[in-house]
């Protein structure tokens, strides 16, 4: 029986290793769409954990541990909250309330995101992202302080959470740079792109005067961004070029220096330049199987790479 159960133990742990590393592979690996849903979900989990070990502990949910989490990445609507938080501006468009909330933004990034990274480069689809989200966060914060009417809300502080205003942000730019682009709905058949963002806009705008009035004006100002983004790329100008030279930056300060190994040869050297061109035959073909396993990927999809593919670039050092 302890064989048996040590044996069970030791499949389990080799099948989350290998889950783990399918996990950072497609990080690694996969597309910004892959990404930014990944850091979602996994944003999502961390923060039910530390509920529930709250609940554990305490026997609520919101022990002190789990309130000062959420007011140090919820972003806010009042001025006043908002400037001595100012990095819930990006956080926060990566918290999500409940799973369905969750479940539903994903969808709808997954859909229109596969869209985006096919036809645009996928570092334009984080930009349009984070940017997006940010705007719509700014553009709801201006829009409460001109309407008299929700003015009176801000005195509770008005947290907001969610990915909704990025993602209208992707779908916007998505629908303005492709109108006529057609995808299948249950129950309505081909539908064009332009006519599913527009209801979705509509329906943001006529839900202004529910109770998420500030979630639907930042919905509202995420496909404004989103909208104006794709108008001016189709001019030639890429509105968050900006940005992406900005992350490239960033991810070349984390990002490990290639070593090189330079031979020098005299007259005396026994080295020839038949070998030294060997040497270097090796490494460009090492280089290109990198690059064909990366190509692969691009067109089919991560899960199109076999077991040996997968081993090769999970031990590439990048």
């Amino acid at each position: 029986m302890a064989i048996k159960f040590s044996y069970i133990c030791s499949e389990l742990q080799n099948t989350i290793m290998a889950i783990w590393k399918d996990i950072q592979a497609q990080f690694k690996y996969g597309t910004a769409l892959n990404r930014l849903i990944f850091i979602n979900i996994a944003v999502f989990l961390c923060i039910n954990i530390v509920y529930v070990f709250s609940w554990l502990f305490t026997g609520a949910k919101e022990s002190t541990v789990v309130l000062w989490l959420l007011e140090n990445i919820q972003t806010y609507l009042n001025p006043h909250d908002l400037l001595r938080k100012p990095w819930t501006l990006i956080t926060y468009m990566f918290v999500h309330e409940g799973f369905l909330h969750l479940l539903f933004n994903m969808l709808w990034l997954f859909w229109f995101g596969r869209i985006f990274t096919e036809l645009l480069k996928g570092k334009r689809l984080t930009a349009v992202y984070i940017l997006g989200g940010i705007f719509g966060a700014l553009f709801a914060v201006a829009m409460i302080q001109v309407i008299p009417a929700l003015r009176q809300s801000l005195a509770g502080g008005m947290p907001m959470i969610g990915a909704s205003a990025a993602v209208l942000a992707v779908v916007a730019a998505t629908a303005t740079y492709f109108p006529n682009y057609q995808v299948y709905l249950l129950f309505f058949g081909q539908v064009r792109l332009k006519y599913l963002a527009l209801v979705m806009f509509v329906i943001d705008i006529i839900s202004i005067p529910g109770s998420n009035a500030g979630g639907h004006l930042s919905h509202i100002g995420g496909a404004l961004f989103g909208f104006v983004w794709a108008l001016q790329l189709k001019q030639g100008n890429d509105i968050t070029a900006w940005f992406v030279r900005l992350c490239d930056w960033i991810t070349s300060l984390f990002t490990a220096k290639p070593k090189m190994r330079v031979r020098y040869r005299n007259a005396k050297s026994n080295i020839s330049d038949v070998q030294f061109e060997e040497v270097g035959t090796k490494a460009t073909a090492s280089q290109t199987e990198i690059d064909t396993i990366l190509d692969k990927i691009s067109k089919q999809g991560y899960d199109s790479l076999t077991k040996r593919e997968k081993e090769v670039l999970f031990k590439q050092k990048v």
